[in-house]
């Protein structure tokens, strides 16, 4: 078989590993928790579909674009993307904020796993954040084909629990869709006082799905670009689209769940309701069955290690060689940094504050890069 042939055959078990590792990156502590559901999609009602859409179709965009332009240019660095879409100067500024951002998305990540530990077990805030941080440091000086390899596993585990939690919400409170629906736009939300309501990303569902575009962007760039150098175009590419897939998939379901429960509290807990909960998805688990909610937790808690460990990975391959002293000494001061202040700021007001402001400027690359595809176009056809 030929070197050509055998580049062109698909392996499987990689594509599975590489949608897993998709998967495992975009559900992190916002998603598995279910409050980035919440603040993207549930609070706009039946409009959160239109919302998927579109960040389904921008997320699959820009992906193809990185893993392409990795696999056909090998950056000695993932963050050489920036400057390849935006030019010299605007991309070295978009380099340092990604790196920036990804940074401060580790300190959501901190605390998510705080806040789900301390929901469902009752544990002190900083059990969950050190037990985070500690794994991350480990998982992080490992580098970054052992970090794919095991995130890639956890990833796949993460949707089925949230799939089926979707899944068996919405048999079981079907019939209470509509009234949630109508909640949610009339903004009747049990337990609200006159000035409080639902949290959400921006004023309507497209401004919306481009800051929820834009801020995963951020997370991508670098390490879907590192990936397109260091493994089969195809297989990525495909790893690419089955991992939205199962992405899209779970938002809506979980969403649609949300939905039907909005007014709903927890067993163990009436004060807190579904639209108003740090975990909201941690309700839903414990109103399906109780014990399952202390299963479920642990899948949150898994699915925030898996995004905190590339975020945490990123800004560090930054500045210092992966499986130097320098590395493995920046990996720890940056790690604890992040349990710091991780533990100082409410979860919800860090989802609120960090993925929305930088979603905008992760909008305006897909700009760049809408106009660098343009560009190339208009060349290939005067050439032709």
């Amino acid at each position: 078989m030929t070197e050509k042939n055998l580049d062109n055959k698909v392996s499987f078990s990689r594509v599975l590993i590489l949608a897993g590792a998709v998967i495992a990156f975009t559900i992190g502590s916002g998603f598995a928790t279910g409050q980035e559901i919440i603040q993207y999609y549930t609070a706009y009602g039946a409009k959160g579909i239109l919302t998927v859409i579109l960040f389904a179709v921008f997320f699959i965009y820009y992906n193809y674009n990185f893993a392409k332009v990795g696999a056909e240019q090998k950056f000695e660095k993932g963050n050489d993307i920036y400057k390849y879409y935006c030019g010299n100067k605007i991309g070295t500024f978009m380099d340092y904020y990604s790196t920036l951002f990804c940074y401060m998305s580790f300190f959501v990540m901190v605390g998510g796993a705080a806040s789900t530990l301390n929901q469902q077990y009752n544990l002190p805030l900083w059990v969950g954040a050190v037990i985070l941080v500690s794994l991350s440091i480990l998982s992080t000086v490992g580098g970054l084909n052992s970090l794919v390899d095991k995130i890639g596993i956890v990833g796949p585990v993460i949707v089925v629990f949230c799939v089926s939690i979707g899944v068996i919400t919405i048999f079981k409170d079907y019939s209470h869709l509509s009234d949630g629906l109508k909640i949610v736009e009339s903004g009747a939300f049990a337990g609200a006082t006159e000035t409080e309501t639902i949290k959400n990303a921006g004023p309507n569902w497209f401004v919306s799905a481009l800051s929820y575009a834009g801020f995963v962007l951020l997370w991508f760039a670098s390490f879907t670009t590192a990936l397109g150098a260091q493994n089969k175009k195809k297989d990525l590419l495909l790893g690419i689209y089955a991992g939205t897939a199962a992405i899209c998939i779970a938002i809506v379901l979980i969403m649609l769940s949300q939905i039907a429960n909005i007014n709903e509290t927890g067993l163990s807990n009436s004060s807190i309701h579904i639209w108003n909960a740090d975990i909201p998805n941690l309700i839903l688990a414990e109103r399906i069955w109780k014990p399952l909610s202390s299963v479920f937790a642990i899948v949150v808690f898994a699915g925030i290690y898996t995004t905190a460990v590339p975020l945490l990975y990123n800004p560090i391959a930054r500045f210092a060689k992966e499986g130097t002293p320098q590395f493995r000494w920046l990996t720890v001061i940056l790690g604890i940094t992040g349990l710091v202040v991780g533990l100082y700021l409410p979860f919800k007001v860090l989802v609120n504050i960090i993925y929305v402001l930088n979603g905008y400027v992760g909008a305006v690359l897909i700009l760049f890069m809408l106009r660098r595809n343009y560009l190339d176009w208009k060349e290939r056809r005067k050439n032709a």
